[in-house]
């Protein structure tokens, strides 16, 4: 069930996303709803999935990096419909839709992964997790945000003012969309990184990861991002691009991750 349940949310998830791009590229505002409709659904099969993959009585939430991947997919889908629910922005399921497919199907690969050892399972450890996922959400919102911005930045410079320039949101809205994402983001990071950071002073403090590294790579990058919004009127192509390398280097931390649960030294 458990297989079958996986294969019908991948499934669609990828049906979602080839009617977001429709949508996007050469729909009109009657057909908004099927993606949406669709979409819903994805998320339905994958709660069902995630009830069932729920980690058994005695093991701690997110123990592994299978269920941070597909938590974090699901989590996009949610923060993606609060998005839609407070602007007019359904077609950025183009964008949300397949990356949340990828986390979806980086999680299946679940079986190659190594759960988090007994020996350092801790209340803060969960919560060091549990932070970096809300985080690693908001910063994919950002980075979808900032994806669309671009390419409507693009659309404009080009003169395209008709199909999907009419379709995404404006500058205004995708801006303020990525802001809003980043700065409830960052305190999230940081605050992880802090309990990361004491986790492992208490479990193996002698050992130092790359991931740690990349880590303090995409808190400093989001950081100046925030700083220079503030101090240097950074808004639009240059906040996008900052927190679209932000984000590229949040991933990067999740792959270190798997590739140290696969028996890597990241």
């Amino acid at each position: 069930m458990k297989a079958g349940l996986f294969i019908a949310t991948a499934a669609l998830y990828a049906i979602a996303c080839v009617l977001y791009l429709f949508l996007l590229t050469r729909g009109s505002d009657k057909a908004q709803r099927m993606p949406g409709t669709v979409f819903v659904a994805a998320l339905g099969a994958h709660l069902a999935f995630l009830l069932l993959d729920a980690p058994q009585a005695g093991e701690p939430p997110l123990a592994d990096i299978s269920q941070i991947l597909s938590v974090s997919s699901f989590g996009l889908g949610i923060a993606f419909l609060l998005a839609s629910y407070r602007f007019d922005v359904t077609v950025l399921g183009a964008f949300v839709a397949p990356l949340s497919l990828m986390l979806f199907l980086a999680a299946g690969l679940g079986s190659s992964y190594a759960p988090v050892s007994p020996r350092v399972q801790s209340a803060m450890l969960t919560l060091h997790i549990g932070a970096n996922v809300l985080g690693l959400v908001a910063f994919a919102l950002a980075f979808v945000a900032g994806v669309a911005y671009m390419l409507q930045e693009h659309l404009l410079r080009q003169r395209q003012l008709t199909g999907a320039f009419q379709r995404l949101p404006s500058l205004g809205v995708l801006d303020t969309i990525g802001l809003r994402s980043v700065l409830t983001g960052f305190p999230l990071l940081t605050f992880g990184m802090v309990t990361g950071t004491f986790w492992l002073l208490r479990s193996d403090g002698s050992q130092f990861y790359v991931s740690q590294a990349l880590g303090l790579v995409a808190w400093a990058i989001f950081a100046g991002v925030i700083v220079l919004r503030v101090a240097a009127g950074w808004r639009g192509r240059k906040a996008a691009l900052g927190t679209m390398m932000g984000f590229v280097f949040t991933l990067l931390v999740l792959v270190g991750y798997a590739w140290r649960a696969v028996g890597g030294n990241a």
